[in-house]
């Protein structure tokens, strides 16, 4: 069992990199126990991550054990809901894309200036930090074949997503 509360730095991001730290373990356990494909484990542990990355404001969650497995449990059912649509009917995956037919200009200037503020963001990360996460999350590589690409573990690979996340996640804050 997980320890019920980890000790918590006060910033934001050394929270952020404490929580991912303490609860990784149970969260690959969670997904190992489930995903076929191990390579895949990895993946569906930094969704988990990168949704408690966005979220923000870590204080109020009162018993992040318990939300992160919540969580886990959500990324499961995308991934399998996901992976059931495309073996039904071929279709690529929908993207946010298909949206902007839907809303107007301010809709727009919005979605641009929150682009920005990523690339403002991504721009300030090491370069290979910056590498690894466009690799992973942008091009939608997995982390081994990222490791194997960049001659690097795939410890090294995860160190970089956590340090690229948590990175995102101070600067957007609750974007």
């Amino acid at each position: 069992m997980i320890r019920a509360q980890p000790d918590l730095a006060p910033d934001g991001a050394e929270r952020f990199a404490v929580l991912a730290r303490e609860y990784r373990p149970a969260l690959k356990r969670f997904f190992g126990k489930r995903a076929r494909q191990p390579a895949d484990v990895e993946d569906l542990v930094q969704d988990v991550l990168l949704r408690l990355a966005v979220r923000g404001d870590w204080d109020s969650i009162g018993q992040p054990e318990a939300y992160l497995m919540r969580t886990a449990t959500n990324v499961w059912r995308d991934y399998l809901r996901k992976k059931e649509t495309r073996a039904e009917d071929g279709h690529e995956e929908f993207t946010e894309g298909h949206l902007w037919a839907e809303h107007g200009p301010p809709d727009e200037v919005e979605g641009i200036e929150s682009v920005d503020a990523v690339l403002r963001a991504l721009g300030e990360l090491p370069e290979r930090t910056r590498q690894v996460f466009v690799l992973c999350r942008v091009e939608g590589i997995r982390q081994k074949s990222v490791a194997r690409r960049l001659g690097v573990s795939v410890s090294a690979v995860e160190k970089h997503m956590i340090r690229a996340i948590a990175h995102l996640a101070s600067r957007l804050g609750g974007r």
